[in-house]
Formats: structure tokens, sequence, C-alpha cells
């Protein structure tokens, strides 16, 4: 299963980096167009134009190197949740989640839904370093929540 998760997530990945360096391309061609030149003192659409542009390259580089990172995993099994896990967990739901570097893609496997979640995320973080059958608790803004780890993989 835990490879079917990554060659998911890897499609996932390569299919949204696809779209953003589109979209980051024809930003990038808008900022220096006749449509964004500047007509008064108060007109602010270049500006406007490459900062949008910038925040596109930044997300082209974190996307890049998500993939590059995903092609190099391997899927091995694991006895510890850490980044590059698939954790099974049992809290309000059970739910997979697998832990990357970063977190908030979502993908369908096997009918099931995997959610990523980073370490740097209030879940991700509360995971990090447990085994299998070890509970913890995770502070939401609904209040405090118990999981406990059925299974690392």
């Amino acid at each position: 299963m835990k490879q079917h998760v990554i060659q998911a997530l890897r499609d996932k990945l390569a299919t949204e980096l696809d779209a953003v360096e589109s979209v980051a391309a024809a930003t990038r061609s808008e900022v220096g167009s006749d449509e964004t030149k500047q007509e008064g003192k108060y007109d602010t659409r270049a500006t406007e134009a490459s900062y949008l542009a910038r925040g596109q390259a930044w997300r082209v580089a974190e996307l890049r190197q998500l993939v590059a990172w995903f092609s190099a995993l391997e899927a091995r099994p694991m006895e510890t949740a850490t980044v590059g896990a698939l954790v099974e967990v049992e809290g309000p739901r059970t739910e997979l989640l697998f832990i990357a570097p970063v977190g908030g893609a979502k993908v369908e496997v096997g009918g099931r839904t995997v959610r990523v979640v980073s370490t740097a995320s209030p879940l991700g973080s509360a995971l990090a370093g447990l085994e299998e059958g070890d509970g913890f608790e995770v502070d939401t803004p609904r209040g405090r929540v118990d999981y406990e780890v059925l299974s690392v993989r």
C-alpha cells in the first residue's frame, strides 16, 4: 500500500507542478506587457504582477524540491512515525497519514483517503517518533483530541 501512496503523491505533485509552472510563466510574461504598464503614479498593476510572479516562483521551487524528494523516496518499512512513514491513526475517525517535508495534500488509494502532514503541523509534530500502540493528544481549535497509532509502515 505504501508504494501506491508514494506513486499517487508523485503523480499528484507532478500534475500540480506542471499547472503552477504554466501559471507562473503567464504571470512572468504579464509583468512586462503593455497591459500592466503604469498609466499613472497610483497605478500598481506592474508591481502587483511582479509580487505575484515572485510568489509563484517560490511555489515552483518548493514543488520541484518536493517532487525530487518523492522521486528519491523508497517505500521501505518503518517502525516509528517519521518523515516518509505511512501511519494509520485512530482519533475522531480512523485515517491514514503520510508524513512528508510539506503537508497539505490528499490522495485516494485503494478506496481510502491518505492525508499528507508535515512534522511542522500540530498533528505531525505530536506524531513524530511514535510507534504502533502509542497514544497522543493534539490541541485543536475545538479542544484537545486523543489519538492512537494503529500502525506505522
